[in-house]
């Protein structure tokens, strides 16, 4: 048996009363997880105001305190097949609590299993921030340094990320998958060298050509449907053309840089 996926809410009599206010927004459930690993990386809410919660109001920041929230989730995991989501927040194992990443790693490292994990979903008015998702790219300056390629065939298919919980502030990072990606989070968690390959850029001192038209068009004789890119021009390097024909699947890039570049112009300015 690898995991149970039943989830059921659960009853908030013994939360802490720091959380009292969350909880009558938000939610409480209950799952039971039979592996030895969650396929999760955990962060504490003060180091997520600028990715996954940065849409948090700072009540809901300075409620949830040092508890862990779940950051990172692998691909066909134990935690995402129970049902567990980005942006919950780890409260109890086993009914005890879990304040601090410390204190979550050492019962899920200790406690026999079955594990039974109690969580906190935020409401549903709350964006849960994040960046990621496969993506056509270019940068190599086919078509011209700020348009697009003449051909669909000169784009590549990246699972493109921004910022993310292995990189550095302010870098968008290209992999050939998701699948590849997990690998580079699991081996940079477990301090070993990175297996596989990645294409990183500095976001700093770039800009977004155009940005106030929005994402531009393409058309290809080859695909159905127009094509919506940004160009992101580098301080440094020749730019780089984001793409995907769905709208809604391009905002989730464009709005994570459009916060990028804004978190980098005020560091840059508190700086100065």
């Amino acid at each position: 048996m690898l995991v149970s996926t039943a989830i059921h809410e659960s009853s908030s009599s013994n939360t802490e009363s720091d959380l009292i206010p969350l909880l009558a927004k938000g939610r409480c459930y209950r799952i039971q997880i039979h592996t030895r690993t969650l396929g999760v990386v955990l962060f504490p809410p003060d180091k997520l105001i600028h990715s996954l919660l940065s849409q948090a109001p700072l009540s809901y920041i300075e409620c949830l305190q040092s508890r862990p929230v779940i950051s990172y989730l692998i691909e066909n995991s134990p935690a995402k097949s129970a049902g567990i989501e980005l942006g919950h927040v780890l409260l109890r194992i086993n009914d005890r609590d879990t304040n601090t990443i410390d204190e979550a790693l050492q019962l899920l490292v200790t406690t026999p299993r079955p594990l039974y994990l109690e969580l906190y979903e935020l409401p549903k008015e709350v964006e849960v921030v994040v960046g990621e998702g496969v993506h056509a790219v270019n940068y190599d300056g086919k078509g011209g340094l700020n348009a697009p390629p003449m051909s669909s065939g000169d784009w590549k298919k990246k699972y493109v990320v921004i910022g993310g919980v292995i990189s550095k502030a302010g870098v968008m990072s290209f992999y050939r998958s998701k699948a590849e990606y997990d690998i580079a989070v699991i081996e940079t968690q477990s301090n070993r060298p990175v297996s596989v390959k990645v294409k990183m850029f500095s976001l700093r001192g770039a800009i977004i050509k155009d940005d106030w038209k929005g994402p531009q068009l393409v058309t290809y004789p080859d695909k159905s449907f127009p094509w919506k890119y940004i160009v992101v021009i580098l301080k440094s390097g020749l730019p780089v053309k984001i793409s995907s024909p769905q709208l809604a699947e391009l905002k989730v890039v464009h709005e994570a840089i459009r916060r990028v570049l804004s978190d980098l112009k005020e560091v840059t300015a508190i700086n100065a």
